[in-house]
């Protein structure tokens, strides 16, 4: 017979392993709204389940460029798999994504065991999944690499972590393989992962000297074979022109959203990082507090350095080179979980509950209750926001739009839209402004230059009978009303309008 303290430790697992289920799976295709990310990446499994071809579609064919190289086919491929097996639709797209995200939070409950006992694990853990800022109930529920990628970073950590003791070649083979899929994943990783792969090194080098030097040197070599790897393979599926062009549109793309430079988004970057929504004000002092940890000479102060390496430059790059969008400090976010719960499980250590009530005035109770009353609030608060969002979703004004285009509108008229969500929603015939336009979307929204719609004649191109205008395209102007002047609105629901040639 299980004793109560065991029994109300199973009944608190199970209750997690509910609670976790629920965020993962409950109303899975009504929160969040798909969007042009998402539905710009199930293009490609869905036309490589008709078509057989690995690309984008749009009514004139084929396009290589994009949701291709944005997401890799660790994301893609096995939810082509789903929909070979299952049918094309939101629902078994999504169901992937959950399962990565379960499988993500298991192998960093793991990565935090490196660094700390169960307790401490769980704490870790929990900041990642209820942190607003790292937004694991918002990206782990979408087709978005940022999960999957985590999942392979992770991964490889913790092999790697291991392979210090015993560093077997095999091993640091594997390490390798896994950090190199995490960069193909999300490619967005690979500028974070490889300075910090050589920061770590070099600190082995001149100041840790703890570990033998192929633990640093196999993994970082693999890590770029790999990546390496695919983008040849890329170069020899599409061809060398089309490539070539990809890459300029992705040297643009670049340029105009992850080397941008601009002092007004530092400013708005930093204020992201210091808002509430950001561990609640403990990034910082979690971070500075980090620098403790990573100074020990022994196996755990260098490991906690490459994390913190790792962290250090994705936040830096964030503030000092991007748009300043938060999502795209996603992976020092996630990683600076440890951090945080480090530094509330020291600040709150011997906090007893029976001396308290003795002595509830005394100094080191009332400071040490005052951070765990910090940290219950980084989880309880941010938990209840998701909760709500999960449980009470907004309308879902893309599957209304759907159901009325599949009632009213021939499945062979073209419909001219920027809304790629719709391309999954439905079997229409839908064109979509090139990819060339995105990076102009990018400087319109975050460095006031001018519009995509600039230089868009789609009426001159194919003058389409019908024109759907969503969310995404009404934010970056990309049909405004003079273009629209020879349509008629025929319905709308939400953000999503359509609009039919007047004839």
């Amino acid at each position: 017979m299980l004793n109560v303290s065991t029994r109300t430790q199973n009944i608190a697992r199970i209750g997690v392993l509910a609670l976790i289920l629920f965020l993962a799976f409950y109303n899975l295709t009504e929160f969040p709204p798909t969007w042009f990310d998402e539905g710009s990446h199930l293009h490609v499994p869905k036309t490589l389940v008709r078509f057989g071809v690995y690309a984008d579609y749009s009514s004139e064919g084929f396009r290589h460029f994009g949701p291709t190289m944005g997401v890799g086919p660790t994301v893609l491929l096995p939810i082509a798999g789903v929909f070979k097996l299952f049918g094309i639709g939101l629902l078994q797209a999504r169901v992937v994504m959950a399962v990565y995200l379960l499988a993500m939070l298991c192998v960093f409950y793991q990565l935090a065991r490196n660094f700390g006992d169960a307790g401490f694990a769980a704490i870790a853990t929990g900041l990642l999944i209820t942190s607003r800022a790292v937004d694991v109930s918002s990206y782990g529920r979408q087709v978005l690499g940022e999960i999957p990628g985590l999942f392979f970073l992770v991964c490889g950590l913790v092999l790697w972590f291991r392979a210090w003791e015993k560093a077997g070649w095999l091993r640091l083979l594997a390490v390798g393989g896994l950090l190199g899929l995490a960069a193909v994943t999300k490619y967005q990783y690979l500028v974070a992962l490889a300075p910090a792969l050589l920061i770590t090194w070099v600190l082995n080098l001149v100041y840790y000297r703890a570990a033998p030097q192929r633990v640093f040197l196999v993994p970082g070599i693999l890590t770029a074979l790999v990546f390496g790897a695919w983008q040849l393979y890329l170069l020899v599926y599409l061809g060398p022109s089309t490539i070539a062009e990809n890459f300029v549109i992705l040297r643009e793309a670049t340029a105009g959203a992850a080397l941008v430079f601009s002092p007004d988004l530092m400013l708005r970057s930093l204020a992201e990082l210091l808002s509430l929504k950001v561990y609640l004000l403990a990034l910082i002092p979690a971070l500075l507090y980090g620098v403790r940890l990573v100074l020990p000479r022994d196996r755990a102060g260098q490991q906690w350095g490459a994390v913190w390496a790792l962290v250090a430059v994705n936040l830096v790059w964030y503030v000092f080179a991007s748009v300043s969008w938060l999502r795209y400090a996603f992976l020092g976010l996630a990683f600076s979980s440890l951090f945080v719960a480090r530094f509330f499980a020291d600040l709150t250590r011997g906090l007893n509950l029976a001396a308290w009530r003795r002595a509830p005035f005394a100094r080191d109770h009332l400071w040490r209750g005052a951070m765990a009353v910090w940290l219950a609030g980084n989880i309880v608060i941010p938990l209840a926001l998701d909760l709500r969002e999960i449980v009470f979703p907004p309308p879902n004004h893309a599957a209304a739009m759907a159901q009325y285009l599949n009632a009213h509108v021939p499945l062979d008229a073209l419909i001219e839209t920027w809304e790629p969500e719709m391309g999954l929603l439905t079997d229409h015939n839908y064109h979509y402004p090139p990819p060339s336009y995105l990076p102009k979307a990018v400087g319109y929204i975050w460095l006031d230059q001018p519009g995509s719609a600039r230089d868009y004649d789609f009426l001159m191109t194919h003058s389409p009978p019908f024109v759907l205008v969503g969310e995404f395209a009404t934010w970056v102007q990309m049909y405004p009303p003079e273009a629209l002047a020879r349509y008629t609105l025929v319905t709308s629901f939400g953000a999503y309008e359509l609009y039919e040639i007047k004839k």
